[in-house]
């Protein structure tokens, strides 16, 4: 399963606090790798902006994973351009134009579109609770995992 995000609104600019933001990057770190792209206006027309944009945001250890590990998708006019719908993919957006839903809805794929309300403080800790309830298999697999040692306390994600 392909997972796009977007920067502004999702990663940045949120009243989530940095350290829920930062378990939701290292959750898809480690649970989608070579599945993750940035889906944002710091990655179109073949520009790719994130590490300056990002610099001094997140610790340098988590910045180089984000820069190395999440690949640019490009896209010229709408963000829709860049999704490959012929895969499973979920779509972490806070504002998508409406050509954008049009073009999920004309690929039956409104569903996977995850929206992000940077005004919601709890949304990247809701984030994580909705790919991981929709990531698991036909029986209840779960296509993810974490360690004892990761920061989440799922007690608190429940």
């Amino acid at each position: 399963m392909n997972i796009y995000l977007d920067i502004d609104g999702v990663i940045l600019g949120t009243r989530s606090p940095k350290g829920d933001v930062m378990w939701l990057i290292t959750f898809l770190l480690d649970n989608f790798k070579g599945k993750l792209y940035w889906l944002t206006s710091h990655c179109q027309n073949g520009s790719n902006r994130i590490a300056e944009w990002l610099s001094d945001r997140f610790p340098e250890d988590l910045l180089q994973r984000m820069v190395s590990e999440i690949r640019p998708a490009d896209w010229k006019r709408e963000k829709t351009e860049a999704i490959d719908f012929s895969v499973p993919f979920l779509w972490l957006e806070d504002t998508p134009t409406a050509a954008e839903a049009r073009a999920l809805i004309s690929q039956h794929a409104e569903n996977q579109w995850i929206p992000m309300d940077p005004n919601d403080p709890e949304m990247a800790i809701e984030a994580i609770l909705l790919i991981m309830e929709q990531t698991e298999d036909a029986e209840g697999k779960r296509m993810w995992s974490y360690r004892n040692e990761d920061r989440f306390d799922l007690d608190r994600l429940s």
